[in-house]
C-alpha cells in the first residue's frame, strides 16, 4: 500500500505569455504596379527596377500609385502569439487619414495572411497621400503599432503603351512625384483645365540654349536620351522649344492617367501656298520632318523661308534667334513651325500651343508669329531679312 502524500501537488504558477501580434509585411494589391527606380538612380530616364514588394516590411517602405475612387486592398502578413488558444478572437484594425480604415472579421492565433479592403474609397482628388496606419487588436499588443507608406493618387491608370517610342512615356517614382506635385494643387479634375494650367507654366518658348541647364539635356530642344522633356520641369524658368513644352505636358497627362486623346501637331505657313496665309499642319510623330522647309536662289544667294516671332524690317540684319541685343531686347526668332498639343476630351478639341496660348482651331495659330519672311544667312548664325511675305498676329490681322 502506498504511503499517503505528505504535500499537495504543485501548481504551475508560470504566467501565460501576453497576447501579441507581430506585423511582418503589407502588400498593396490594388496599386498600379508600375512604379520603378525607387532608389532614384536613373534621373529622369524610364529605367530602373520595379519598386519592391511587399511595399512595407519592418526594414522599410516603398511608395505606391493607385487610381482615385478605388478601395485600397492589402495583404497583411502577421503572427499572433500568446494568451492561450482562444485569447485572440477579436479583429485587427488599421486606422489611417481621410477615413481610410482596415478591419478583419476575426483574428485567430497563428500566422495566416489576411486580405483586407479599405472601408472607404479614395477621394476623387489627385494627390500625394501619407498613408500612416495605426494598428490595434483588442487585448493584445501590436508591433509595430504604426506603419506608413506614400500613396500617389492618380486620376486613372497611367498610360505606358508608347514607352518604347517616346522618351517621356513610362512610370518612375521621380516622374510620378513631379506630376502629382504640379497637378495636385490645381484642385480640378477637368482635363482641359489641367492641360491649360500646365501650359501656363510656360508663357513663352525659347530658341536659345541656356547655360543654366546641364548640357546632357540638350536645352532648348530637350531631344535627349535622359528622359526627354521631363528635365524641363527642373528648369521651368528657362522654358524650351514649343515642341518640348508640349511633350512634357503630354508626359504628365499620361503619367497620371488623365483621360483624353492627344496628338502633337505642328502648324506653319508656306510662301508657295496661298501667299503664306494658309495654315499647314501635320502630326509630328507621323511626319517627323514636317514644317517649313523652303529655299530658293535669288541673285546668287540662297534664301530660306522662316516664321518670325517679332517685328523685322526688310534689308536689315539681325543676330542669331533670341540673342540679347544692345537695347536689352531679344532678336526675333526664326521658326519652322509652332507645336501644339491637340487635346480632345468630352467632345471638345483644343490646341495648346507651346508657349503661345490656346486655340479652338488650327487656322488662327499662325497668328502666334509676327510674320513669314525670306532670309539669307550671315555670320555667327545671324540673318538678313530679304523679303516679308506675310504679316500675322495683331499687325497682320491674323487673329
Amino acid at each position: 500500500m502506498a504511503e499517503p502524500a505528505r504535500e499537495s501537488p504543485r501548481r504551475d504558477d508560470t504566467p501565460a505569455e501576453a497576447p501579441s501580434v507581430a506585423l511582418h509585411s503589407i502588400e498593396f494589391r490594388s496599386d498600379h504596379g508600375l512604379l520603378k527606380d525607387c532608389k532614384g538612380e536613373h534621373g529622369w530616364r524610364n529605367a530602373g527596377s520595379p519598386c519592391p514588394q511587399p511595399e512595407w516590411t519592418p526594414k522599410g517602405a516603398a511608395p505606391i500609385s493607385v487610381s482615385m475612387r478605388k478601395r485600397l486592398v492589402i495583404r497583411l502578413k502577421l503572427e499572433a502569439r500568446g494568451g492561450g488558444p482562444t485569447a485572440l478572437t477579436g479583429a485587427i484594425r488599421g486606422v489611417g487619414p481621410a477615413g481610410i480604415t482596415f478591419e478583419s472579421r476575426s483574428l485567430a492565433p497563428g500566422a495566416a495572411p489576411l486580405e483586407l479592403s479599405s472601408a472607404r474609397r479614395l477621394r476623387r482628388r489627385i494627390r500625394k497621400l501619407q498613408l500612416a496606419l495605426n494598428w490595434s487588436v483588442g487585448g493584445a499588443r501590436v508591433s509595430p503599432a504604426k506603419t506608413s507608406n506614400v500613396v500617389y493618387v492618380t486620376m486613372g491608370q497611367p498610360q505606358t503603351d508608347k514607352e518604347r517610342v517616346w522618351q517621356e512615356d513610362g512610370v518612375t517614382l521621380k516622374r510620378m512625384d513631379r506630376a502629382v506635385a504640379w497637378v495636385g494643387p490645381l484642385n480640378t479634375l477637368d482635363p482641359h483645365a489641367i492641360v491649360g494650367a500646365l501650359l501656363a507654366r510656360f508663357p513663352t518658348y525659347t530658341l536659345q540654349p541656356s547655360p543654366k541647364v546641364p548640357r546632357q539635356f540638350h536645352h532648348p530642344t530637350y531631344l535627349n536620351n535622359e528622359g526627354g522633356a521631363w528635365a524641363m520641369s527642373d528648369y521651368p524658368e528657362e522654358t524650351g522649344e514649343c515642341q518640348a513644352i508640349v511633350r512634357l505636358i503630354r508626359g504628365m497627362l499620361r503619367q497620371l492617367g488623365i483621360p483624353g486623346k492627344t496628338r502633337v501637331i505642328v502648324v506653319w505657313g508656306d510662301p508657295n501656298v496661298g501667299g503664306g496665309r494658309e495654315a499647314q499642319s501635320a502630326d509630328l510623330e507621323e511626319q517627323p520632318w514636317a514644317g517649313l522647309d523652303v529655299a530658293k536662289v535669288e541673285g546668287g544667294r540662297t534664301w530660306r523661308a522662316a516664321l518670325v516671332d517679332g517685328p523685322v524690317e526688310e534689308g536689315k540684319t539681325y543676330p542669331a534667334s533670341h540673342t540679347r541685343m544692345a537695347d536689352g531686347t531679344l532678336s526675333p526668332g526664326l521658326n519652322r513651325y509652332e507645336a501644339c498639343l491637340e487635346f480632345t476630351h468630352g467632345g471638345v478639341t483644343r490646341y495648346y500651343a507651346g508657349g503661345a496660348g490656346v486655340f479652338d482651331d488650327v487656322k488662327p495659330i499662325l497668328g502666334v508669329f509676327w510674320g513669314l519672311i525670306w532670309f539669307s544667312s550671315t555670320e555667327n548664325d545671324g540673318y538678313r531679312v530679304e523679303k516679308i511675305v506675310a504679316r500675322y498676329g495683331a499687325a497682320g490681322g491674323g487673329r
